[in-house]
């Protein structure tokens, strides 16, 4: 969950809105030559018993953990209410708490996908010590795979977290409590193609939802769903997480975009260091007026401002977000099993924009997908997976064609970091995901949870999955020909 912004305290006017939304998105945009990456995970830790650890647990608590990150690994506390430690930093990095009780880890920004394997990999033996020694594990799943809604925790200790459970419980699902993904940040090529870059990044986000799939347990049960995270966040049915399909028209730009995030509801504003909840109302239509619920403070403080604006922009959450500064969020993959998978998510992504020989690869490859493929697509993919339709081929097929894709990108530009695609090349020409190899597990246990789940902790190693061989059992396409064979098409995009 993105922080609070910063930006000017200047009370908004109707008059020049538009103007004001567009400068917010464009402005501190870096130049081609410095693009960064950067990578957010979220890990949901649990105790002995499989029970989500809570805040305030004395001994097992997600405010020990976050203590001993500071006692004993030489994190800082970066934000705390109370007494209670929200946030803490190291070296640029970033770790923060989720509403649910998620531990995030934020990146900082950097060049190179090796550098973030660098951040990523000091991070996770950090917490791993730190897990070991208190007797707690993470479960990496996209989705608690067996807490039920009324048992998740809650992280009542940060004002914001409470601010925003009004808006949480009016979209009536725990989802966001229970969900856990894989993000990836990055910068736009230049501000002419940062739209083109959003748009061409939207369109791909569902094979990343395909390729990356963890989820398929929810309730203890199988949820029949190859990322039930995704299918969760589509049955809210929220203007918080939806696009218009007007953006894949030519014509459409970065200004109707802004118009499109003005009619998007506001959730909650900032004063005083406070979260406070305000009405769901279109965001333009609360502009130029005393917002009643900060009617307690100073008449100055209770009209939306400049830095109420930009908080909003990154307060939507489709399966791409085109941030402050053009920064394209990437939103689509669930927690991954373990760290290569969570980087191979960064490298897919860094191989496709950041190398221009691969961008336009993948474009062409991309090129004919028509407004009904692409709601197939996104329809369908949560369930189906790889096997989801896409024109005339599966989701197998194209998720492989990019991959390849993907890692001649990183080839010409970080050979180094290639090798991080390999594993899920592998995987995906076996017609297989995450997905499939914990189901595999929760099959192999006799249809036993707590068996499946026990094998699946992060941190124990003695309980990781040795080499089982999930694909040909579970997923039908696993026997098809290796589409790494077929020759990638290429195609005009539109």
């Amino acid at each position: 969950m993105s922080s609070k912004q910063t930006a000017s305290q200047e009370i908004l006017s109707n008059k020049d809105l538009l103007q004001k939304t567009v400068s917010l998105m464009t402005d501190g945009f870096s130049s081609k030559e410095n693009r960064l990456i950067g990578m957010e995970i979220e890990l949901p830790l649990f105790d002995e018993n499989l029970k989500p650890i809570t805040y305030a647990d004395p001994e097992k608590g997600l405010k020990k953990v976050l203590e001993a990150l500071v006692a004993k690994h030489g994190w800082h506390v970066a934000e705390s209410e109370n007494g209670n430690p929200l946030a803490l930093v190291k070296n640029k990095n970033m770790v923060m708490l989720e509403p649910g009780g998620q531990i995030e880890f934020a990146g900082a920004a950097r060049k190179t996908m090796t550098d973030v394997k660098e951040d990523f990999s000091g991070f996770l033996q950090d917490l791993e010590s730190v897990c070991e020694e208190m007797g707690i594990d993470a479960l990496p799943f996209g989705f608690h795979p067996h807490t039920e809604e009324k048992d998740c925790p809650f992280v009542h200790e940060s004002s914001r977290f409470t601010a925003l459970l009004p808006i949480f419980e009016a979209e009536g699902s725990a989802a966001w409590q229970q969900a856990c993904s894989v993000q990836v940040t990055l910068d736009a090529a230049t501000k002419d193609s940062a739209f083109d870059d959003f748009r061409f990044g939207l369109a791909l986000q569902p094979v990343a939802a395909a390729i990356f799939a963890n989820s398929p347990f929810a309730d203890a049960k199988n949820s029949q769903c190859q990322s039930w995270r995704r299918k969760s966040l589509q049955q809210l049915d929220s203007p918080y997480y939806a696009v218009p399909e007007s953006i894949y028209d030519s014509d459409f730009g970065i200004q109707d975009w802004a118009e499109y995030v003005l009619t998007v509801p506001m959730s909650f504003v900032v004063r005083n260091g406070q979260y406070i909840a305000v009405a769901d109302n279109p965001f333009e239509d609360m502009v130029g007026k005393p917002l009643p619920e900060l009617s307690h403070l100073p008449e100055s403080q209770q009209y939306l401002t400049a830095c109420d604006l930009k908080d909003h922009l990154t307060g939507i959450k489709p399966d791409m977000l085109l941030k402050p500064g053009l920064l394209l969020e990437c939103r689509a993959a669930d927690l991954g099993p373990d760290q290569d998978h969570m980087l191979a998510v960064g490298a897919f992504w860094v191989g496709l924009m950041y190398d221009e020989k691969a961008y336009q690869a993948a474009s062409d490859y991309i090129g004919n997908w028509t407004a009904q493929d692409r709601k197939i697509i996104h329809d369908n993919v949560a369930e189906k997976g790889l096997d989801t339709p896409v024109g005339q081929e599966t989701m197998q097929e194209a998720a492989l064609g990019l991959l390849a894709i993907a890692r001649e990108g990183l080839m010409r530009i970080d050979p180094d970091s290639a090798p991080m695609l390999d594993k899920v090349m592998e995987q995906v020409a076996q017609g297989a995901t995450p997905a499939t190899k914990a189901l595999l597990k929760y099959e192999n246990s006799n249809q036993n949870m707590e068996k499946s789940l026990r094998q699946s902790f992060m941190f124990a190693a003695a309980k990781k999955d040795k080499g089982l061989e999930p694909e040909k059992s579970i997923n039908p396409t696993a026997n098809k020909q290796n589409p790494a064979q077929k020759t990638v098409k290429k195609k005009a995009l539109k």
